[in-house]
């Protein structure tokens, strides 16, 4: 059995809302909100990451954390500089 939840919003958020959900791939905001609610009733929390995307993530940033104490890593003092060494190969 299905229902209906009307829910006023602010038109802006909404159109933000409806934008953020066809870059995620759902093919509408409903799809989107229905997607959250499952998912939140599912894990009884509201989570972002799913647990391969929070291991992935953490591996990231110890590399980025090891990488930055051993001094590997790009430092410029304005994006000109920065963008200079990019392209440069």
């Amino acid at each position: 059995m299905k229902t209906t939840i009307q829910v006023p919003i602010d038109k802006n958020l909404k159109i933000k809302y409806e934008k953020v959900s066809d870059k995620l791939g759902y093919s509408s905001l409903q799809e989107y909100i229905r997607v959250f609610l499952k998912q939140n009733l599912i894990n009884g929390k509201v989570e972002y990451l799913n647990s391969r995307q929070e291991l992935k993530l953490a591996k990231m940033v110890a590399t980025s954390d090891r990488d930055i104490k051993r001094g590997n890593f790009i430092k410029s003092n304005n994006v000109d500089e920065l963008m200079s060494y990019l392209n440069s190969g």
